[in-house]
């Protein structure tokens, strides 16, 4: 079995650390000194979205290029954005039509997709690795989601076709279904996770950590309020998580590329992403309301995220499969 290569797998660990540190301060700080204002919590939001949620989708031609380099395949930038683009299109098409088809189709997709971040350091496995991925991230959303449903559900009353009694039938199912529902997601992680042991015979060390890690994550995530447990999660712990992935897999002639190099080559398309952002919260009055600019920025993300996922996703499978270093030769930005 083959595992990231141990210096990547301690610069994983330190950051990860970092990360929960972070986290725990964060939540002895709201839960035991003083409740943190929301002023500071959207403060904590938007930096976490303006310098690390958004720039970490904004360097995918760069590792689309190596992910075709590895392949000695020719990279066209122009192909690579009428296609990026044109899933984008796509997606917020089926946003304005089908919201709350577009809603499961993101809470799927990203389940896998935080699942696959998370769980990198598990050896390669294509037969049993992907319902793990899915399982894990379901199960991490779901308590996620359900454990701030009184903030989460005023956000989607704001979606079309979801009126106050659809949110009050959602509530009670919800209610009179949690035991159940949470039943089934850990029954979907768990018979994933010894599928995946199964048919991989995985050492107990890999399996062990991510056991750990997903509850850690959870316990901090459900005791901090929504903005905190979002910025904690998907802006620190994923986004980081992604860029550290990102710089192992354009490392040059065995040199890691330097975090300074990251964000400059992020810039660019870092700041057409967040105008394209407000252009979208600005054209759908999702500003009137806190809910509603929440519901805005949301559906920003999951359209410019959609095909994010998926060269994440080719970068990752090499990533742990542990295949040959990149070419040599200058990465267009």
């Amino acid at each position: 079995m083959t595992l990231l290569p141990k210096s990547s797998e301690d610069r994983n660990l330190h950051l990860k650390l970092y990360i929960v540190v972070y986290g725990l301060l964060l939540l002895v700080t709201h839960q035991f000194v003083h409740q943190i204002p929301q002023v500071v919590q959207w403060i904590v939001f938007a930096g976490t979205m303006l310098f690390t949620g958004i720039p970490h989708g904004a360097i995918d031609h760069l590792v689309e290029e190596q992910n075709q380099a590895r392949h000695n395949k020719r990279f066209s930038l122009l192909s690579f954005l009428t296609k990026y683009l044109s899933r984008m299109l796509l997606y917020g098409l089926m946003w304005w039509f089908f919201p709350l088809l577009a809603l499961l189709v993101f809470i799927g997709i990203s389940a896998y997709h935080f699942g696959e971040t998370d769980l990198v350091v598990l050896p390669k496995h294509t037969k049993s690795e992907k319902p793990l991925f899915l399982g894990y991230g379901w199960l991490l959303i779901s308590v996620l989601l359900i454990s701030h449903l009184g903030e989460v559900l005023p956000i989607l009353q704001s979606l079309p076709r979801f009126s106050g009694s659809t949110l009050e039938t959602a509530i009670a199912r919800v209610n009179l279904n949690l035991t159940l529902y949470y039943a089934f997601c850990s029954f979907l992680f768990t018979g994933s996770l010894l599928y995946y042991c199964w048919q991989s015979k995985a050492a107990l060390r890999p399996i062990a950590i991510i056991l750990f890690q997903g509850a850690l994550l959870l316990f901090i995530c459900i005791k901090l309020p929504l903005l905190l447990a979002f910025s904690f999660y998907f802006g620190l712990w994923h986004s980081l998580l992604c860029l550290q992935s990102i710089r192992q897999h354009l490392t040059q002639n065995g040199q890691l590329l330097a975090w300074n190099q990251l964000v400059r080559k992020a810039v660019l398309f870092s700041v057409i992403a967040i105008f394209g952002i407000v252009a979208l919260i600005v054209l759908g009055n999702r500003y009137s309301q806190t809910e509603d600019l929440l519901l805005g920025l949301f559906i920003g993300i999951a359209i410019l995220t959609a095909p994010h996922m998926e060269v994440m996703s080719t970068m990752f499978s090499e990533i742990r499969a542990g295949q040959a270093k990149p070419k040599s030769g200058k990465l267009a930005v």
